[in-house]
């Protein structure tokens, strides 16, 4: 076989796809640049004052990234404590910090300073070294500052207030030709080697959007996207206050679909519930399912960020569930029960769906009003809470009602368009409906209706599951099929585990970098993109290799959706 080279291959790309590449190349060199600028040339290790005041005080320096930055409380340096009438020479240590503007405070003491000399250390660079001159034509002093005077060694001024300040009027960047120039060149060239070769097709948190209906008659895109919706929700909750609360309603979705999904393989064959390979099988593909993500979440926030802690190990074995991973223990529960649920009816009722469905509205019902935390408790954040074992059975309910009475006793009817226009209209209702619910839009004192209603939310979130089913090809199928929504909903386990931390970060560099918060909006918007980017990351290189590991050995014994979930 004849091979190409890499060059050749390069070489060989269509004159559009070629200026694309080179275009988004100098989109990485000019950010590149920009950021090399910012995070790398503008930071220093501290920053040494040559000066003499006439009280015994302390001098304070306050820094910024620039820009519209504004300084704050959190972006401060100081001095020893000096003594008056003494020329000396003090470090107000920086320890690498991004120091692009500066604003000195001469104390708060009244009094005279006279300032010889100052230096901005790095270690990305030469040293910034301003001389009396120097410091005189770069600062400008505020209202509480007086008499600013240029003298022959030394720049002079009184302090009469409480908040004295000199601000830099310019940016402080480090000379380094190699980090300015030809490290971005460097960068950019090895983004166009990696984008030139990547397939972004076979990109599995792209690749498998491209699955639209399985075998059993699985609308997948639209599953793909009621889970997008219930991350939104989640995401929702936790950055926008008029969403608060509306989190649990995305929660309940999760469960609903887990149970649905779930469920299918038990429906035309019940048998499997006392089959002990088959339930082998089943457990090892939910435990690869939920523990490799879940432990490396586990691993970065509590032991990478040094808090080891009874908390951390009581996670590891999930006895806790602080925050959001309070439905991890839910899930694993679920999974526990679901074998027993399905051999119970199969002994019982030999798989004949209508005195399986009956019983699971038994069971669902029963759940809810009698399996508190009396009887069963999960530990999270110094409060128990009830296993919402309930929401889980709403789900398989609607699985067998789906697969076992219309699938196989469908009528003529529910192919028909008209049912499908109302379906589709029933379906989009609905779906406002539970959103708007969830907020303060419409119940402005009320919004934590999920939370105490976890069934009748239950209910919902299956008939919006059994309408995008029934309404393939329909504008509320169409919705549910919008691929930056499936691909959200895709990565959605990814997405709920990290998404805590990406709203710390952005929330947490912005306000540290800035010096002021961040707007709901953006922050929402900013925090859904990276914790997409991080989210596709992990479900490709953490997620599906675990899940794809098995596949061979199950893949006779599973159905296509108890894969896809």
């Amino acid at each position: 076989m004849n091979h190409k080279s890499g060059l050749s291959r390069l070489l060989a790309q269509p004159p559009a796809r070629g200026v694309i590449l080179i275009l988004l190349s100098l989109a990485c060199l000019w950010l590149t640049k920009i950021l090399l600028s910012v995070f790398v040339l503008s930071s220093f290790s501290g920053i040494h004052l040559t000066l003499e005041i006439d009280q015994d005080d302390q001098f304070f320096a306050y820094y910024s990234m620039g820009g519209n930055a504004i300084y704050s409380e959190r972006r401060v340096t100081a001095s020893p404590e000096m003594s008056a009438h003494q020329k000396s020479t003090v470090k107000l240590p920086l320890h690498g910090k991004l120091a692009r503007k500066i604003r000195l405070d001469p104390g708060s003491e009244t009094g005279r300073v006279k300032l010889y000399h100052l230096k901005m250390t790095s270690v990305f660079g030469p040293s910034i070294e301003m001389d009396a001159a120097q410091i005189f034509d770069r600062f400008e002093p505020n209202e509480f500052v007086s008499a600013y005077e240029l003298n022959s060694d030394h720049v002079s001024f009184d302090i009469n207030g409480v908040d004295p300040q000199l601000l830099l009027k310019d940016e402080l960047i480090v000379s380094n030709r190699f980090v300015s120039y030809v490290l971005p060149v460097i960068m950019a060239l090895a983004f166009y080697l990696f984008i030139s070769t990547f397939r972004w097709r076979r990109f599995p948190a792209f690749s498998d959007l491209n699955r639209d209906h399985s075998s059993l008659h699985i609308n997948y895109a639209a599953l793909d996207g009621i889970r997008g919706i219930a991350v939104l929700l989640v995401l929702a909750d936790h950055t926008l206050p008029t969403f608060t609360g509306a989190g649990t309603a995305g929660v309940w979705i999760f469960f609903v679909l887990s149970g649905f999904l779930l469920t299918i393989p038990f429906v035309d064959r019940p048998e499997r519930a006392v089959s002990m390979s088959y339930m082998r099988e089943y457990i090892l593909r939910r435990l690869k399912r939920i523990l490799p993500m879940y432990y490396v979440y586990i691993f970065v926030v509590f032991f990478v960020a040094g808090k080891y802690s009874e908390s951390a190990v009581r996670h590891v074995l999930f006895m806790q569930g602080d925050g959001h991973l309070w439905t991890i223990q839910q899930e694993l529960l679920f999974y526990l029960a679901l074998p027993l649920i399905m051999a119970a009816n199969y002994i019982i009722f030999r798989g004949r769906v209508v005195w399986v469905v009956a019983a699971l509205g038994v069971i669902m019902l029963a759940a809810s009003l009698w399996l508190d935390k009396s009887l069963v408790s999960l530990y999270s954040v110094n409060t128990p809470h009830p296993p919402y074992v309930g929401v889980f059975v709403c789900g398989m309910l609607f699985s067998y009602l789906y697969h076992g009475f219309i699938l196989k006793h469908g009528v003529a009817w529910l192919s028909s368009r008209r049912f499908k226009f109302w379906a589709s209209l029933a379906g989009i209702i609905l779906l406002c409906t539970f959103i708007l619910i969830v907020t303060d839009i419409v119940f402005k004192h009320d919004n934590y209706m999920a939370i105490r209603y976890p069934g009748r939310f239950g209910i919902a979130a299956g008939f919006l599951i059994l309408l995008a089913l029934l309404t393939s090809g329909r504008l509320y199928s169409s919705i549910l099929s919008w691929r930056p929504l499936r691909a959200i909903g895709l990565v959605g386990y990814s997405f709920y585990l990290i998404h805590p931390v990406m709203i710390s970060l952005v929330t947490g560099m912005h306000d540290y970098y800035l010096g002021h918060g961040l707007s709901l909006g953006r922050r929402f918007i900013i925090v859904l993109l990276v914790s997409y980017i991080v989210s596709a990351l992990t479900y490709t290189y953490i997620e599906r290799p675990f899940l794809k590991a098995g596949v061979a050995k199950v893949k006779k014994k599973l159905p296509p959706l108890a894969k896809g979930d």
